[in-house]
């Protein structure tokens, strides 16, 4: 009640809960990055694949938790909260069987499921290749959810 009354914008609110989240999941992400160079002392390692995978992990992370704040900012509880955002990253997880399970050729409605696809960037990123598109793909799916997420608590806000 006190963040819904409160003389901040909503974008401030979003973001800066955003960020705190980022900003506590870039922590081990960092500690990650420590690690190759820890494993280059023993051997040879491709240092382009490995921060190409660890960038990879890091977007797909901040768009896992761009969809937990906009199920957040749906409910009340947290606990229905944490349910649904499982529920949602788990379909995110299977939207590529469930493709090949609606269609193998690839009709309109496969087309337009592929966009929740969040795994197949990552693979990409994650076998080494630097993929734009990608990185464009999680960053926009990141402005997307947040955008959602400031309209459900400006509507939330005038009721």
């Amino acid at each position: 009640q006190l963040l819904l009354t409160a003389p901040v914008s909503v974008w401030d609110i979003v973001f800066g809960k955003y960020l705190a989240l980022v900003a506590v999941f870039a922590i081990p992400v960092v500690i990650m990055c420590f690690y190759r160079l820890i494993m280059s002392k023993f051997g040879t390692i491709s240092y382009a694949s490995a921060y190409t995978g660890i960038l990879g992990f890091f977007l797909l992370g901040c768009a896992n938790l761009a969809i937990g704040v906009f199920m957040s900012a749906l409910t009340e509880s947290q606990v229905i909260a944490a349910v649904l955002t499982f529920l949602v990253l788990f379909l995110g997880y299977m939207m590529d069987s469930i493709c090949s399970i609606i269609s193998s050729t690839g009709n309109l409605l496969t087309k337009l499921l592929r966009c929740f696809d969040l795994y197949t960037p990552f693979s990409n990123l994650l076998n080494g290749t630097l993929d734009v598109s990608s990185i464009v793909y999680y960053v926009s799916f990141i402005a997307v959810f947040l955008f959602l997420t400031m309209q459900g608590i400006e509507k939330r806000r005038w009721n």
